[in-house]
């Protein structure tokens, strides 16, 4: 089995010459920028923009990284277009994306020459029949239009997905209030994964570099801490750099749903990966916080196989549930918009939210950048959860 090189470079800050230098050794050790592009081709860089949000809370990816990505694709006689959805709960519409842009730090990098920033809206519907789960996708425009795509992730820890990084970043690909659906259809994210995995081969993206110089962990992608790693990642595989990632921050790989997934239909395997460059045993942090709703690790006990199923059949009074912090609500509503199951009510203009209906994908978590919800244990996860862990 030919193997799937994983570039792995040490870069200790953002100065732009430091991370030019890191981005490139890095692709140059997983065969250089000229195997996967050619001259005259038109690339689709796809970021982490969330929903726009300041270098230094570590949201989206850092704009020097994205901004030597692009040079780096220019260099070589491409032209590029810089494009994400951000978070389900802004409408996609091009105010919403000027204004990301700008609080990303990202529109100095579209005044670059050959570097334009996207402001197209539309979408289109896409057949992909050879989907393992999901046979269909709306994708946002500039992914099709484009020759190739380039996605530039951010690592960060995940409340739902555990970690977010190449694999998930792709979820950005789908116009944000179509995003929604996907979590009222694929509550376990499991199958969540499984999705995100035939997204990303609908639609194929030639090469992977990830920004993990400042991370965030805890209660990620959005109401996390930033935390230094060091590093810069690249890779043709999306799933071999989740991979790597997931070691580099002392996460189990297979705790991950769309590695699992991958691994599950034999489209990756850890051993047929190189990694080159530095060790993840150089890099590695061992005592990244995982977000609250990862149990810990550690081999199971009698008493965790007798009460999961259980606990399953009695998640509203178990699992953590999202909460409200009145004090730091602006009523900006996103959380009601991106709730996909409708669990969220207005009562004198606060959201309320229904725990009998919320199906614990925590989007209005994730989208809230007052940091105006955190999530509360129920009665039943306050008692059980040491003999659990």
């Amino acid at each position: 089995m030919k193997k799937v090189p994983v570039g792995l470079v040490s870069c200790d800050g953002y100065d732009g010459d430091q991370v030019y230098q890191a981005v490139e050794k890095a692709i140059d050790l997983t065969g250089g920028i000229s195997r996967y592009l050619k001259p005259g081709m038109h690339v689709l860089v796809k970021p982490n923009l969330l929903m726009g949000a300041e270098p230094a809370k570590a949201v989206c990816t850092h704009p020097a990284v994205l901004k030597a990505v692009c040079t780096i694709i220019t260099g070589l006689g491409c032209t590029v277009t810089v494009a994400d959805s951000p978070g389900a709960g802004i409408p996609y519409k091009p105010k919403n994306l000027l204004k990301a842009y700008d609080l990303a730090e990202y529109t100095g990098i579209g005044t670059l020459p050959g570097v334009t920033l996207n402001e197209d809206t539309s979408s289109r519907t896409v057949s992909f029949p050879d989907g393992f789960f999901v046979k269909q996708f709306e994708i946002i425009s500039p992914i099709l239009d484009a020759d190739a795509v380039v996605v530039v992730s951010k690592l960060k820890t995940h409340i739902y997905t555990g970690l977010t990084g190449a694999t998930k970043n792709m979820f950005g690909a789908i116009p944000g209030l179509d995003k929604p659906p996907y979590h009222a259809r694929m509550q376990d994210p499991s199958l969540f994964g499984k999705m995100l995995l035939d997204l990303n081969r609908c639609v194929k993206p030639v090469l992977q570099v990830m920004d993990a110089v400042e991370i965030m962990e805890g209660d990620g992608p959005m109401a996390g801490t930033p935390a230094k790693l060091g590093t810069i990642l690249a890779s043709p595989n999306y799933i071999a750099l989740d991979i790597v990632a997931a070691r580099l921050i002392g996460f189990d790989p297979l705790s991950i749903g769309s590695i699992k997934a991958a691994g599950e239909q034999g489209l990756i395997d850890e051993n047929w990966i190189e990694v080159k460059g530095a060790t993840v045993e150089e890099l590695a942090r061992s005592d990244t916080r995982k977000p609250q709703t990862q149990t810990p690790g550690g081999s199971s006990s009698w008493i965790r196989s007798l009460l999961r199923p259980a606990l399953h059949r009695l998640a509203g009074s178990y699992t953590l549930h999202p909460h409200l912090i009145r004090r730091n609500c602006i009523r900006c509503l996103k959380c009601e918009r991106i709730c996909p199951v409708s669990a969220i009510h207005l009562k004198n203009g606060y959201p309320i939210f229904e725990t009998a209906t919320c199906i614990r994908c925590y989007c209005c978590h994730e989208m809230c950048d007052s940091h105006a919800i955190n999530l509360q244990p129920g009665f039943l996860y306050r008692i059980l959860r040491p003999f659990i862990r």
